[in-house]
């Protein structure tokens, strides 16, 4: 199982690495928002964590929703984010490369890739192009022109300060996506089950905790009428959780 005894309770035990940490902020954040569990969980990995119940231990899958690539023209939203935040990150190092450049925070939106795949160091080196023709204009701040404004890139704002380069992604989801990519989730999960049983083999309850983070290019939103929703799954129970809405749904068994 590994991760030994560490406790999650109200706080998050700072030994735990990264991905645990994740899951176990995104525990109790779940359990505040009214996810009936017990205050004590001990990581692990499949199940996630593990909780002592009457009877015997209870054990928590926990697993993230995301907007599916046929939101986004192909492209999993989620991937173009980092990637759009890689082109941030490489177009940054390239104007700080040069010496004497002037401190610039900066502000950009992508345009619609629609689909289409692009070159990260071709775009990088585009916007840095584009930042030193125009930073002169910052008094503090300037919106490069439309018509200067390189290929792939919507918008793009220069502060004439020293601080952070953003970027901001745009998007939605249709209705009828959620519930075939929560289906979808439930499924993978649900046939991990065996597994997670014979890791745990004292649990008397398995539970699934499926999770929707607030950025534009993860979040998936608990719709008005989805408590009618009904899946095919063998775990006990099922919850939904929307950070951004701080709330907590049960998930209906098909059949039930």
């Amino acid at each position: 199982m590994g991760f030994g005894g560490y406790v999650v309770a109200r706080k998050v035990n700072p030994v735990l690495n990264p991905k645990k940490e994740s899951e176990a902020r995104i525990l109790i954040a779940a359990r505040e928002a009214g996810l009936p569990l017990p205050m004590d969980g001990v990581p692990g990995e499949e199940p996630d964590f593990s909780f002592q119940i009457e009877g015997g231990m209870l054990g928590l899958e926990i697993t993230e929703l995301v907007r599916p690539a046929s939101s986004n023209r192909g492209i999993v939203p989620v991937e173009e984010e980092a990637f759009h935040n890689g082109i941030l990150r490489s177009a940054e190092e390239l104007y700080y490369a040069v010496e004497g450049a002037k401190p610039v925070r900066l502000l950009v939106y992508f345009a619609n890739a629609r689909g289409q795949r692009k070159d990260k160091r071709e775009m990088a080196r585009s916007l840095v192009d584009c930042v030193r023709s125009n930073i002169h204009r910052a008094n503090p701040y300037s919106a490069v022109d439309r018509g200067s404004i390189p290929q792939g890139f919507n918008h793009i704002g220069i502060f004439s300060e020293p601080g952070d380069w953003w970027s901001g992604e745009c998007g939605g989801i249709t209705l009828d996506e959620i519930p075939k990519q929560l289906a979808a989730r439930i499924n993978a999960k649900n046939e991990l089950l065996s597994t997670y049983r014979a890791n745990l083999p004292k649990a008397v309850q398995f539970w699934l905790l499926i999770y929707s983070r607030p950025t534009v290019a993860r979040n998936m939103p608990i719709p008005y009428g989805s408590e009618q929703w009904a899946f095919p799954f063998d775990f006990d129970r099922v919850f939904w959780f929307d950070c951004l809405q701080n709330e907590v749904g049960e998930i209906r068994r098909a059949g039930a």
